[in-house]
């Protein structure tokens, strides 16, 4: 039973439909020639290692389980196909700046992560555990375990294998060339038969996403396949294209913002970006805004990017980073102007030049009303959004709630949503938007936000070190196959692709 996989419930799709769905697959990735599980021939009876981005524990608990499910139909294809899969993914960031690594199983461990996949698909998935080193660096490999797990693995007595956070092992992050980092890849090689890389949110070239792929045939997972995908649509998308671009850190995304600004017909910021640009702009000061912040910001007043901009005129400002979140009068920011409780709304064109102001926590609502901001999302044919307006920790979450339904109210407009903070606040605030998304085929959901942006940055996915090591030579023939999981209804390759 443990070894015994859950099959769809659905009816499967017709053969005519089935091919349809492999032909436009073809279609799509012949222009950037990925080596795909298509690509992989007869895996019956061999073990592929699986690397996932299942970074979405946070204390102990599966905060995004969005991100496990967008795995699940590679994980079908493999195993319907006669293969036994072995997981790894990193889980947060366990290296201190001193090297050393921080082997915490409750905040950082695969535990709860293994715990969804047994519910999800009705099997034993072993999870090993490693001994941690003395020297505080990270786990020991347990060749005599692996070697057990791995022969109960191929003798189908469990479903499946998940491997401990790969960054508690020394060679994960030690660099190429290294003999950390080449000692781990051989160990890696040695339990398995094929590599797959489905893991799109991890774009860094570490040993489990990069550097394995020297030791063991190589191919791109179904959800890697689909990210590659709509990330072309985001690339050359639908005119008038707008960008929403926020976050807590300015200097991490100023070399996307320039590269966004290139790209976009409209561009929109939210967050701590946001302020630093507000004042750089207009000669303020903010609470929480360092001045190196705002030099970086000074970059996104270069008149290309001037031409671009939308600023959201309304913001909230708070004497606290604590509260409830909400100006009063059921959470709307009604009395412009005036402190309330600590927090007020604020209009942009009454900014004072020298002034010195408290923490701008978030968009108001009524951003969302004015003439410019409606027009310009409401006309737009493609949006793309990695952005979370407000402090929603806090509870200033009346910005980013307003964001989403006002890029739900266009109806007819491409809307890519990047992944990990924004599509979990878009879940948690807006969740009836939310639900209706997954299914609506105007939306894509993308698991890997940062790697969206980093492709945006560098101009193709091509360019990303965990894509060019799954590149097709091009002299290399490659015969597309249509794969099992075709067969299965649920499949993610099965919905539909006009991304």
């Amino acid at each position: 039973r443990g070894a015994r996989w859950r099959r769809h419930a659905r009816a499967p799709p017709s053969r005519a439909a089935a091919a349809a769905i492999a032909r436009r697959a073809r279609e799509r990735t012949s222009q950037m020639r990925v080596r795909t599980l298509a690509d992989a021939g007869d895996i019956r009876d061999k073990v592929a290692l699986v690397r996932v981005d299942h970074n979405c524990v946070k204390k102990g608990v599966v905060k995004d389980v969005h991100r496990i499910e967008r795995t699940l139909p590679t994980l079908y294809n493999v195993v319907e196909r006669g293969a036994r899969p072995i997981l790894m993914t990193h889980v947060n960031r366990p290296r201190g700046e001193d090297g050393v690594i921080d082997v915490d199983e409750v905040n950082d461990g695969v535990g709860a992560v293994v715990n969804v996949l047994r519910v999800k698909l009705g099997v034993i998935f072993a999870a090993p555990t490693f001994k941690v080193r003395a020297d505080g660096r990270g786990i020991d490999w347990d060749e005599v375990s692996m070697s057990t797990i791995l022969e109960d693995l191929r003798a189908r007595r469990i479903g499946g294998v998940y491997l401990p956070n790969t960054r508690w092992f020394d060679g994960e992050e030690a660099g190429a060339g290294t003999e950390a980092c080449s000692a781990l890849c051989r160990r890696l090689a040695d339990l398995a038969d094929i590599y797959v890389n489905d893991a799109f949110g991890s774009w860094q070239p570490h040993a489990s996403t990069v550097e394995i792929t020297k030791y063991l045939p190589s191919y791109a997972g179904l959800c890697m396949e689909r990210e590659l995908r709509a990330i072309e649509a985001v690339l050359e998308p639908k005119r008038p294209f707008v960008a929403i671009v926020g976050g807590a850190k300015v200097d991490t995304k100023l070399g996307t913002l320039r590269a966004v600004a290139k790209r976009c017909d409209t561009l929109i910021l939210g967050g701590v970006v946001y302020n630093a640009y507000l004042c750089a702009k207009y000669g303020i000061e903010i609470e929480g805004v360092s001045e190196k912040d705002v030099e970086l910001a000074a970059e996104l007043l270069h008149p290309e990017v001037q031409a671009k901009l939308v600023e959201l005129p309304v913001v909230v400002e708070s004497s606290s980073l604590q509260g409830c979140g909400c100006v009063p009068k059921e959470g709307v920011c009604s009395t412009p102007g005036v402190m309330q409780n600590g927090v007020r709304a604020i209009r942009i064109d009454e900014l004072q030049r020298g002034a010195s102001y408290g923490y701008f926590l978030d968009v108001a609502a009524s951003a969302f009303d004015d003439a410019r901001v409606k027009s310009v999302l409401s006309n737009a044919a493609s949006i793309f959004v990695n952005a979370v307006m407000g402090f929603t920790s806090s509870g200033f979450h009346e910005g980013t709630t307003a964001l989403d339904h006002a890029i739900s109210s266009n109806k007819l407009a491409r809307k890519y949503f990047g992944g990990g903070d924004t599509i979990q606040e878009f879940k948690s605030l807006s969740p009836a938007l939310y639900l209706s998304a997954v299914d609506d085929p105007t939306f894509y959901l993308f698991t890997g936000g940062g790697t969206v942006l980093k492709t945006l940055e560098l101009g193709g996915a091509e360019e990303l070190e965990t894509v060019k090591c799954l590149l097709l030579d091009k002299d290399e023939e490659t015969t597309h196959v249509m794969p099992k999981c075709m067969t299965l209804a649920e499949c993610d390759c099965a919905s539909p692709l006009d991304i």
